[in-house]
């Protein structure tokens, strides 16, 4: 049922059924065909794998903390170059393909057009946003120690490794994005229904660890647990889909 169907909704109809399709709505659209419906398999699963490979980067070459002074930062920053530009693609490449998987599963619901749809294509939007400012950030970082930028390289490296977008991102980009492609695959066959029910359950979980962050630590861990997590769905979900495209 779309948004402009909600001034005709009958006393037994609930919220909840305004924000999913009706069988007639997953008519009127085109399809994605057999061969881009497994390059959204592929996209769901190699996806999360960049992503999980960027958080994993720190741990794997020591990178100095956020409050650590310009100059050990300009230093690390001048020998590890390349890493950073490395970084922000993972991060932006990761999210994007995921982005595309889930936008392959909402055509395929047929909830483009209703609220869920709404809801899933501005979540999707916010998350890219999110992505690419706090990548944009991390490649600053070389840019300034080259020109020997100490405000530029601590500013810009404090915001993109010290946990602030783990903040943000629970508080808007993954609840929208989970909720909306929950109602969206609730009542149909795309993906187990399990799966649907699952997203919502980390959309709720996300909105409480952004809540949660923002008073105490313990919130930053939840969204840090709630994002292997979310990887955990996606790699699944990819997977079932993928199964089910080759049946």
């Amino acid at each position: 049922m779309s948004i402009s169907d909600t001034g005709r909704r009958g006393p037994g109809e609930t919220p909840a059924a305004l924000l999913t399709p009706l069988p007639s709505q997953a008519a009127d659209v085109d399809q994605p065909g057999r061969r881009s419906r497994a390059l959204a398999a592929v996209a769901g699963i190699v996806g999360p794998v960049l992503l999980a490979a960027y958080f994993a980067l720190p741990a794997l070459v020591k990178m100095p903390a956020a409050g650590a002074s310009p100059g050990k930062l300009i230093a690390f920053a001048n020998a590890h170059r390349v890493l950073f530009y490395f970084g922000g693609w993972l991060q932006v490449t990761g999210a994007l393909l995921s982005i595309a998987f889930l936008l392959v599963l909402l055509q395929l619901s047929g909830a483009r057009r209703a609220l869920a749809g709404s809801i899933t294509l501005i979540g999707c939007a916010v998350l890219l946003s999110v992505v690419a400012i706090e990548a944009a950030l991390l490649e600053a970082v070389p840019m300034a120690a080259a020109n020997g930028d100490h405000a530029t390289v601590a500013t810009a490296y404090a915001l993109s490794t010290g946990g602030v977008f783990a903040r943000i991102f629970p508080l808007a980009a993954a609840p929208l994005v989970f909720a909306g492609i929950g109602f969206a695959l609730s009542g149909t066959s795309v993906l187990p229904r399990a799966f649907a029910r699952a997203a919502l359950l980390v959309a709720g979980l996300f909105l409480v660890a952004g809540l949660a962050a923002v008073f105490a630590t313990a919130g930053l861990i939840l969204a840090i647990v709630m994002s292997v997590a979310e990887a955990i769905w996606f790699l699944t979900a990819a997977i079932a889909f993928a199964r089910r495209t080759s049946s």
